[in-house]
C-alpha cells in the first residue's frame, strides 16, 4: 500500500462510522429475523440450525483468503462490493419468499452468501480504519465504531427486527438490503490507500521481468502463507490471537447456557432473559465509549490485563449467586470488559502491523478468534448438561483468569505496547 495516505481527514472516518451504523442495524434485524423466518418456512429442526450455522461457516472457510484480498485490492471498493453482494442476496431472498419458493437450499445458500459478505466487509474495514484515522486516535475511533455496532446490532436492530417480522416476514429483510445500499453509498466517498501494485503482480513483475509460464497469475496462496507466518512468528500477535480465541470461546459458551441459567436456576420468565442480555449490551456500549480514554489513563497493559481479569471475576460472580441484580451487574461488567479488551487489542494490532499486512493479519486473527466460538458452545453446553450452568460459568471464569498470565507476559516483554512512538515499521 502507498504510504502517503497514512492519515486521512476525519470525514473519511465519519463515513466509515455511518456505514458501520447503517449496516449494523440491518444486521441486527437479520440476526433476529432469519431464525424466525427459518422456523416459519422449514419443518425440520436440523435444517433450521443448519441455516443459522451457515452464516458463521464462511469465517472458517474464507477468513484467510478475504484477508489476503483486503491487502491486494482497494479496501473501500471491497467493502462496497460486499455491501452490494449482501443487498442482492437479500432482494433475491425476498423475491423467492414472495413466490413461495424459499425452501431449505435457497435459504441455506442465502445465509451462507450473507456470511461471505460479512467476512469480506469486516476484514477490509478493520484494515482500512488506520488509513482514515491518526494513530494517536485509533483507540477512541475503534471505541466509537464498536459502540455504534453494538447499539445498532445488539440493541436497536434485534429488537426492531423481531417486531418487524410480526408485521411481515419480508419487512426486516427489505430494510436490511436498504441498509447495505446506504452503507455502500457512504463508502463511495471514502479515500483509502490503494495497493502500490496490482493484484496480479508478484516478485518477478517490473519492466525487466521476463514473462514466464506462471506470470500474471495471482499469488493468493503465497499471500495467505505470508500472513499466517507473520502472525505466528510475532510473540505478541500470537498471544493476542490465542487470547482472543479463548475469550470468544468462553463468551459464546456462557451465552449458550445463559438461557438455561435464567430459566432453571434464577427461575425467571423469558422476557427477563432478553433484559439481562440487554444489560450486557449496555455494558458494551459504555466500554466502547470510554475505552480510548481508559487506555490512555492507565496504559495498555493494565487496560488489557485488568479487563481480562474483570471478565473472569464476573463469570465467577454469576456462578456464585442466585440474586438477579448481581447477575445483571455481572453481565453488564462482562460486556464492558469485553468491549474495552476488543478496542485496545484491535487498536494495538492496527498500530504494530504494517499497512500492507493488515488485511491478512486480520483474517488470521478472525479465523482463530471466531473459529473457537462453536467449540466453546459445545464444551460449555456439555458442562452445563452434566454439572449445571453455574459450573459452566465457573469454568469460564477460571479459564479467563488463567489467560491473564500469558497475555500479561507477552505484553510486558514487548516495547511496542508501552512506547506509543513506535511505528508500524518496527513490526517484524
Amino acid at each position: 500500500m502507498s504510504t502517503d495516505t497514512a492519515v486521512r481527514p476525519s470525514s473519511g472516518y465519519h463515513r466509515v462510522l455511518g456505514a458501520a451504523a447503517s449496516s449494523a442495524v440491518g444486521d441486527g434485524m437479520r440476526f433476529a429475523a432469519l431464525p424466525l423466518l427459518s422456523t416459519a418456512v422449514l419443518d425440520d429442526a436440523f435444517q433450521v440450525s443448519a441455516v443459522t450455522a451457515a452464516t458463521t461457516l464462511p469465517w472458517l472457510l474464507f477468513a484467510l483468503p478475504a484477508g489476503a484480498y483486503a491487502d491486494r485490492f482497494e479496501r473501500r471498493l471491497l467493502m462496497v462490493l460486499a455491501d452490494l453482494l449482501r443487498a442482492a442476496v437479500l432482494v433475491l431472498t425476498v423475491l423467492l419468499l414472495a413466490a413461495d419458493r424459499l425452501t431449505f437450499w435457497p435459504l441455506l445458500t442465502s445465509a451462507f452468501l450473507l456470511g461471505v459478505g460479512e467476512v469480506l466487509f469486516d476484514c477490509a474495514s478493520f484494515a482500512l480504519l488506520p488509513s482514515v484515522v491518526p494513530k494517536d486516535r485509533l483507540e477512541s475511533a475503534n471505541g466509537r465504531l464498536f459502540a455504534v455496532q453494538t447499539v445498532g446490532r445488539d440493541l436497536l436492530g434485534q429488537v426492531v427486527g423481531g417486531v418487524l417480522f410480526t408485521v411481515g416476514r419480508a419487512v426486516p429483510l427489505v430494510i436490511d438490503a436498504v441498509s447495505f445500499l446506504a452503507s455502500a453509498l457512504l463508502l463511495r466517498g471514502v479515500r483509502g490507500p490503494v495497493p502500490e501494485s496490482g493484484p496480479e503482480s508478484g516478485p518477478e513483475s517490473g519492466p525487466a521481468a521476463e514473462p514466464g509460464p506462471g506470470a500474471g497469475k495471482p499469488r493468493l496462496l503465497a499471500d495467505i502463507r505470508e500472513g499466517v507466518a507473520f502472525v505466528l512468528r510475532d510473540p505478541l500477535l500470537r498471544a493476542l490471537t490465542v487470547s482472543a480465541g479463548v475469550i470468544n470461546a468462553v463468551y459464546l459458551g456462557q451465552i449458550a447456557v445463559f438461557v438455561i441459567l435464567v430459566r432453571e436456576v434464577l427461575e425467571l420468565p423469558d422476557a427477563a432473559y432478553g433484559a439481562l442480555l440487554a444489560a450486557g449490551a449496555v455494558g458494551g456500549v459504555i466500554g466502547g465509549a470510554v475505552a480510548g480514554r481508559l487506555s490512555k489513563a492507565v496504559g495498555r497493559v493494565p487496560a488489557l490485563v485488568g479487563n481480562l481479569a474483570l471478565m473472569g471475576a464476573a463469570g465467577l460472580a454469576v456462578a456464585a449467586t442466585d440474586r438477579v441484580p448481581v447477575v445483571a451487574v455481572a453481565y453488564g461488567v462482562t460486556g464492558f470488559a469485553l468491549m474495552v479488551w476488543n478496542v485496545v487489542a484491535v487498536s494495538l494490532r492496527q498500530t504494530i502491523i504494517p499497512d500492507r499486512m493488515l488485511g491478512r493479519a486480520t483474517g488470521v486473527y478472525r479465523l482463530f478468534a471466531w473459529g473457537t466460538m462453536p467449540l466453546g458452545a459445545l464444551v460449555f453446553g456439555r458442562v452445563s448438561a452434566s454439572a449445571g450452568p453455574r459450573a459452566a460459568f465457573a469454568l469460564g471464569g477460571v479459564v479467563t483468569l488463567l489467560t491473564c498470565l500469558p497475555i500479561a507476559y507477552a505484553l510486558l516483554r514487548d516495547s511496542r505496547v508501552t512506547d506509543r512512538r513506535k511505528t508500524t515499521e518496527d513490526a517484524p
